[in-house]
């Protein structure tokens, strides 16, 4: 039996999971952790978002 059958994350409107950050930080530049630091010392949560969706490339709910 395989535990990932079982496990699933919860999705629901402005949830950024795990998976995304951890490739965020996998795939984002020096530039791009730059600009996510002043995004988070602003509390700029869309700017935060799209930048996710831009280096990972995936649509965030």
């Amino acid at each position: 039996m395989r535990l990932r059958q079982y496990i699933d994350e919860a999705s629901y409107i402005g949830n950024i999971g795990f998976e995304e950050m951890v490739k965020f930080h996998q795939l984002a530049t020096t530039a791009d952790l730059k600009v996510m630091q002043k995004i988070v010392e602003q509390d700029d949560w869309v700017a935060f978002k799209k930048l996710i969706q831009k280096v990972v490339k995936t649509e965030l709910e």
